[in-house]
């Protein structure tokens, strides 16, 4: 059975990649990795408490490159925690000198601390001054009143998704691009600028520029989950849901794809298409920046793209990063200075109005997958 390369084009919302390779366990070593798994699970729960570790579940919702999820957080008590990187999740090819790790972690923040306000805490973050794959922010919570809209916060959260197909060419209302809060590190280029031209002509280059890149494509197959399987057994990761491939073409990556079919010139062609068909729609381009690469930079950074994330389902508006314009040259040296920015870009952000908005279908792993007691 065989899918032409149109359905795959009309279906393929995101990148192309690899088979990842299933696991080799046998069933008794998948009982043991089982029971282990339950018992962390059990003595999390029991010192943290039900909120505590909602909080850090609302936390993990935040958005990452390739859905890696790379994020660790040390319980030293139950209202003592220190964030960090998890450099087994790190990209190197890709993102070399961690940016987006730490512009995922912001979000990662973000998210916990509006989390700990919704659910009667106060979240203080202080710098641990460690590295980014290490101890990188303390946290201190304290009981606090419950926001008055802490069950909306909640809700948005936990609704937030990425969509990349179906935006509408309108532009945006006053009270929408209001709400995108523009000023100081965020420019919005309006579709048909010379600057939204120039940034949709980027979008196509640069994400062809990058799937000619063997290391690059290696590196996003490993964190490709074709098989509801491999998804089941990792929770983090690109679905085929998740990059909104459907009908016949979801079928068929779901359970013909190997290593071999990614590889080739025609897929990674189909993949461009579907950028370049991307590229076109939209009410125009949202671009956050920041005055340096610094990591406490990078994290504020991410908390401000991850506040403005949450207000869009609710005005039906998606926002979806073209991250290669800022992972490969000569677009990451030249956007700044094309679009007039102070700053260093550090999202580029297609946005417009969607009809539909379907609920999120991204894996996240468990608590007790990513926190550890110590």
């Amino acid at each position: 059975m065989k899918a032409t390369r149109r359905e795959f084009v009309c279906g393929m919302g995101y990148g192309v990649a690899a088979l990842a390779l299933h696991s080799c366990a046998g069933p008794a070593q998948a009982r043991d990795e089982k029971g282990t798994a339950d018992a962390r699970s059990s003595a999390l729960r029991d010192l943290l408490g039900a909120e505590r570790e909602r909080i850090l579940a609302m936390a993990a919702r935040a958005p990452s490159t390739h859905n890696s999820q790379p994020w660790h957080v040390r319980i030293v008590a139950p209202d003592a925690w220190v964030v960090g990187g998890e450099g087994s999740r790190r990209l190197p090819v890709i993102d070399p000198a961690d940016r987006e790790l730490a512009l995922s972690l912001g979000a990662f923040l973000e998210y916990l601390a509006t989390a700990a306000a919704a659910l009667g805490f106060e979240a203080r973050l202080d710098d641990a001054r460690g590295a980014i794959a290490s101890d990188l922010v303390r946290v201190t919570l304290s009981k606090a009143p419950a926001g008055p809209r802490g069950v909306d916060h909640l809700d948005r959260i936990a609704g937030r998704r990425t969509l990349r197909k179906g935006y509408s060419n309108a532009p945006l209302s006053p009270a929408d691009l209001g709400s995108l809060a523009l000023g100081r590190g965020a420019h919005w280029f309006p579709r048909g600028t010379k600057e939204a031209d120039w940034l949709a002509d980027a979008a196509v280059q640069s994400f062809q520029g990058q799937t000619c890149r063997d290391p690059a494509q290696a590196e996003l197959a490993r964190w490709i989950r074709f098989s509801r399987g491999d998804a089941d057994r990792t929770a983090d990761g690109l679905t085929p849901a998740t990059m909104e491939v459907g009908g016949l073409a979801g079928f068929y990556m779901r359970h013909f794809m190997d290593a071999g079919s990614v590889t080739g010139k025609s897929f990674r062609d189909a993949g461009v298409d579907a950028v370049r068909a991307q590229a076109r729609e939209g009410a125009g381009w949202l671009v956050l920046d920041a005055p340096d690469e610094s990591t406490p930079s990078l994290l504020d950074a991410g908390r401000a793209f991850a506040r403005r994330a949450l207000g869009l389902r609710e005005r039906r508006l998606a926002a979806h990063p073209m991250s290669q314009v800022l992972e490969e040259e000569p677009w990451r040296d030249a956007i700044s200075r094309t679009l007039g920015l102070a700053g260093r870009a550090q999202f580029v952000l297609r946005v417009g109005y969607v009809d539909r908005y379907p609920e999120p279908v991204s894996l996240r792993r468990p608590v007790s997958a990513f926190a550890s007691i110590g």
